[in-house]
């Protein structure tokens, strides 16, 4: 009766183990960098994180996947835009080719938080002004391998305003 127990255990047990060898197989996943040369011509260590998850978002949209794909054309506009509880929002209106490339883009932030070499720049040029509101435009366009980033700051001491144009270096234009 023992025996007869021990070869039962023994049974049991082998079959479960032969039970979870089993091989799974994986589906080839393709990875693809598509508009990375977006995100690193849009983006760098002075883009606020607001920024630069909108911009991530249109770099990460897939054209194809859209309903109203269609391979015949030969570019796709799509704009996406965010808001955000503190007050920032932005818009980016992104010209697609009909492979999923971003060919050109435009964005306008509104009251994002300032990278500190244009808030510097501010504060030296009118010390007595305080930081009102500010835009930050972007214009990319994969052709001419061309970033413009501007910052428009509306500077305000009392009744007194001062409107800057400074592009990412801090230069004021």
């Amino acid at each position: 009766m023992k025996k007869v127990i021990i070869g039962l255990l023994t049974i049991g047990f082998l079959s479960t183990g032969i039970a979870q060898t089993k091989e799974i197989q994986l589906e080839n996943v393709t990875i693809r960098p598509l508009n990375l040369s977006y995100l690193k011509s849009v983006q760098d260590e002075n883009t606020p994180p607001f920024v630069k998850a909108l911009e991530n978002k249109a770099a990460r949209y897939d054209i194809t996947e859209s309903p109203v794909f269609e391979r015949e054309f030969d570019a796709y506009e799509v704009v996406f835009d965010a808001i955000k509880k503190e007050g920032a929002d932005g818009i980016i209106m992104a010209t697609y080719d009909q492979n999923g490339k971003i060919l050109s883009s435009i964005e306008r932030y509104k009251n994002v938080s300032l990278p500190k070499t244009v808030r510097d720049v501010c504060l030296k040029q009118y010390p007595d002004y305080k930081i009102h509101k500010d835009f930050y435009l972007v214009s990319y366009d994969y052709n001419d391998e061309s970033v413009k980033k501007i910052y428009k700051v509306q500077m305000k001491n009392g009744n007194s305003k001062k409107n800057l144009k400074i592009d990412a270096n801090g230069i004021i234009q």
